[in-house]
C-alpha cells in the first residue's frame, strides 16, 4: 500500500518547482505574524484572490521580497508589486 502512494506523482512538474516557494512563503508569514500555518496559507489565498495573482507567483514574490533579492527583472512584475503592497519590506525586516 505505501509503495503505491510513494510512487504516484501528485504534482505536475511545474507545481513541484513552485511548491517549495509556497511552503517558504507560508513559513515567512508564520514567523512574521506568529500565526498557524493554516492562517498563513489563508492569508496567501486571500491576497492572491484580492490581487488576481496566482498563489504560486505571489508566494515566489513574497520569498523574493523577504530575501531582499536584487532580481530587477521581476521587480515590476504584478506578483512582486502585489507582495510589496500586501507585506512590504518594513514588515519583513
Amino acid at each position: 500500500m505505501m509503495e503505491s502512494l510513494t510512487s504516484q506523482n501528485h504534482l505536475s512538474p511545474s507545481r513541484q518547482s513552485t511548491s517549495p516557494a509556497l511552503d517558504t512563503a507560508v513559513g515567512i508569514l508564520v514567523g512574521w505574524r506568529r500565526c498557524s500555518t493554516h492562517a498563513a496559507f489563508r492569508e496567501l489565498i486571500s491576497a492572491s484572490e484580492r490581487h488576481g495573482i496566482p498563489i504560486f507567483a505571489l508566494a515566489s514574490a513574497l520569498v523574493a521580497l523577504a530575501s531582499v533579492s536584487d532580481d530587477s527583472a521581476a521587480a515590476d512584475s504584478p506578483a512582486r508589486l502585489a507582495a510589496e503592497k500586501e507585506w512590504g519590506l518594513s514588515y519583513l525586516l
